[in-house]
């Protein structure tokens, strides 16, 4: 009988060996036959100044393209801390500087953020659990300076900051009264993917060129887009610059609530382009919320597949008092200097390039 339930356990451990290898060969062959990934323009509502209903709206939102397999999510221009009133008749205001014309200002002081702070760290936990990369774009204040930024942090799956970018051209009708220009030159970070870049907005007339040059890959793109009526930015000249520039873009703009009468243009229109030009989803209405999906090539080469966002920053952490900037996983450990692996910078600034918007 002993003899028998040896001879027994030995065939199951052969079977359950065979099994095991062969789920392994399979997903493993699996992992070699993926060529192209799922990314998300999550195209939604914010209201100005709830930091609280905002997160968990658009948290919503990121666990519904998550769950229909995106694994990267990029949200709309300072979506967290919201841009401007929906009727554009109200922005925030610092100080003694100017609003433009027949535009109210408003004191960002009591739901601007440090990086990281309250926001980040949420959607750290959110990007982690749910294995995806996200965009946070948001009001940031630097304590120590006093400055005021329209920042977006992307975050890896395994909670890390892996980009923080500070828009370098604030569009001044909305953002003359408060933001300062971004000082953080250009980022990329390489991922599994390819080489993702990061601009917001009003940059598009200006930065595509340098992220050319750096070989970005995919530009995860937040948009507060306002425009004329009639119109052809985001159907030619969106697609002319992805073009122009090698850039597959996921372009996540603002929009308004659903039945709104809007008395201005350049809400909705999100969507994924190709590096060719070619538009590989869009919206389908433009006075709503809505999430656009498209499968884009993993890159290869010189700018990936390579994954360097576990040397990023730990955005679980608590901020220090005054303190706007990220710090590395060993200066938090141990205090020695930071350290930024998964970042690279550009010059600060090239000569301006494109049009106005």
């Amino acid at each position: 009988m002993f003899r028998q339930m040896t001879r027994m356990s030995g065939t199951m451990g052969v079977v359950l060996s065979v099994m095991v290898l062969l789920i392994c060969t399979g997903n493993l062959r699996a992992a070699e036959e993926a060529k192209t990934f799922k990314v998300a323009a999550v195209q939604a509502v914010s209201r100005l100044g709830d930091v609280e209903w905002n997160r968990g709206h658009l948290a919503g939102l990121v666990r519904r393209a998550a769950k229909n397999g995106a694994k990267v999510i990029v949200l709309p221009e300072t979506s967290v801390t919201g841009y401007m009133k929906i009727d554009l008749e109200k922005t925030w205001q610092v100080g003694g500087r100017r609003t433009t014309k027949g535009v109210e200002g408003v004191d960002p002081s009591a739901v601007a953020e440090t990086v990281p702070g309250e926001s980040t760290r949420f959607f750290a936990k959110l990007a982690g659990e749910l294995k995806v990369y996200l965009t946070v774009p948001l009001l940031e204040v630097d304590r120590r300076s006093g400055n005021y930024y329209n920042t977006v942090v992307s975050i890896s799956p395994d909670m890390t900051y892996c980009g923080y970018y500070r828009k370098l051209n604030p569009w001044p009708f909305a953002e003359r009264a408060w933001a300062t220009k971004g000082d953080l030159g250009h980022v990329f970070v390489d991922t599994p993917y390819g080489r993702m870049g990061l601009l917001i907005c009003f940059d598009i007339n200006f930065e595509p060129p340098a992220l050319k040059k750096l070989g970005v890959d995919h530009l995860l793109y937040p948009i507060a887009w306002v425009e004329d009526e009639g119109s052809t930015w985001f159907e030619k000249q969106l697609p002319a610059i992805a073009k122009k520039n090698n850039l597959n873009i996921i372009g996540a703009n603002w929009t308004v609530p659903a039945g709104y009468k809007a008395k201005w243009h350049g809400y909705g229109q999100s969507r994924i382009i190709d590096r060719t030009g070619k538009i590989l989803a869009k919206v389908k209405d433009d006075v709503a919320e809505e999430i656009v999906y498209a499968e884009l090539p993993i890159a290869s080469g010189g700018s990936g597949p390579r994954d360097l966002a576990s040397g990023g920053m730990d955005l679980t952490l608590p901020t220090q008092e005054g303190g706007s900037l990220l710090r590395s996983k060993a200066e938090q450990r141990d205090g020695s200097p930071a350290h930024q692996p998964s970042l690279s910078a550009a010059p600060k600034r090239l000569p301006p390039v494109g049009g106005e918007r």
